[in-house]
């Protein structure tokens, strides 16, 4: 187990984790600090317990947005698709009757 130091609206605090996952905990407290951070300036002065609540709630907006987020730009990348594949088959259609038109017309003079 190792132990990592974190800080958390100017006050440190000891975590423990597994080995080699101390620099990832590190790094998401410091995104919860930042986080807390905006929000303090935001707000004024609020106690830990308030400011630690509303941290949890903004990041579990961001984490429920990131969700529903990804889905529709999945279903925008696959409408986009969609459509240029109807597009370059209404090409490809439309070429092919020029090149049967073309066909139909030297065999006829020929």
């Amino acid at each position: 187990m190792a132990n990592v130091i974190v800080t958390f609206n100017n006050q440190d605090y000891h975590l423990a984790c597994q080995d080699g996952e101390g620099e990832r905990l590190a790094k998401l407290a410091d995104y919860v600090n930042d986080k807390a951070g905006q929000i303090a300036k935001a707000m004024g002065s609020v106690s830990d317990v308030r400011l630690l609540l509303m941290t949890a709630i903004l990041l579990a907006d961001e984490l429920d947005e990131a969700r529903d987020g990804k889905p529709m730009a999945l279903k925008g990348a696959h409408d986009k698709a969609e459509h240029e594949a109807d597009h370059m088959e209404k090409t490809l259609a439309h070429s092919i009757k020029r090149i049967e038109d073309i066909t139909r017309q030297v065999e006829a003079e020929g």
